[in-house]
């Protein structure tokens, strides 16, 4: 897919921004804390409405924060941050914000258009398999991305925010965490 593929057609197609499955659902819940605090929509893939402008963002969000510039590099930090050998020790308090982080950049990559959404959506679903390994539920899942927000460097002391915006969520009729956890992405 071509740099101006990606813009094709009506300004703004909501089948390219908004989950339309509940597999597609799923991805943006398990980064839905992120985008929430990012200032995004935990509606939309990657926290933001696919266009040129948030597009650029992604692409200079993953080059600065992750040193991402195109496909491989999204693939191999993928790979990296769900990898057992980056989530021991220490790394094990903050695996599940690691998971959330591996599949943000999934999707950050499919905004910024290294991935198509196919491609997006196999990533995610290497990253489902990890998190489901270790936790059985929304709410297992979320307090553990909490607890390693207090462990993340820049983020620490925004526990206290991350918990609110989870009770948010987590009570919304059509949130992000009404998907079914055992939901399949493959």
């Amino acid at each position: 897919m071509g740099l101006f593929d990606l813009f094709k057609g009506a300004k703004s197609d909501p089948a390219e921004s908004v989950p339309q499955t509940d597999a597609e659902k799923w991805a943006v819940a398990s980064y839905a804390l992120w985008s929430e605090y990012c200032g995004g929509n935990c509606k939309y893939f990657g926290g933001y409405e696919k266009n040129r402008s948030n597009a650029s963002m992604a692409r200079g969000i993953l080059n600065r924060d992750w040193a991402v510039t195109n496909k491989q590099g999204v693939l191999e930090t993928v790979d990296y941050l769900i990898a057992d050998k980056n989530n021991a020790g220490d790394g094990a308090a903050k695996a599940a914000f690691n998971y959330g982080c591996a599949a943000n950049i999934a999707a950050r990559g499919y905004l910024g258009g290294h991935l198509s959404k196919e491609e997006m959506m196999a990533e995610t679903a290497k990253v489902a398999d990890v998190i489901r390994a270790h936790y059985h539920s929304w709410e297992e899942y979320a307090r553990a991305y909490i607890q390693g927000v207090g462990l993340e460097s820049g983020v620490a002391d925004k526990v206290a925010e991350f918990e609110e915006n989870y009770k948010r969520l987590a009570a919304m009729q059509d949130g992000p965490y009404t998907v079914d956890w055992e939901t399949p992405l493959s």
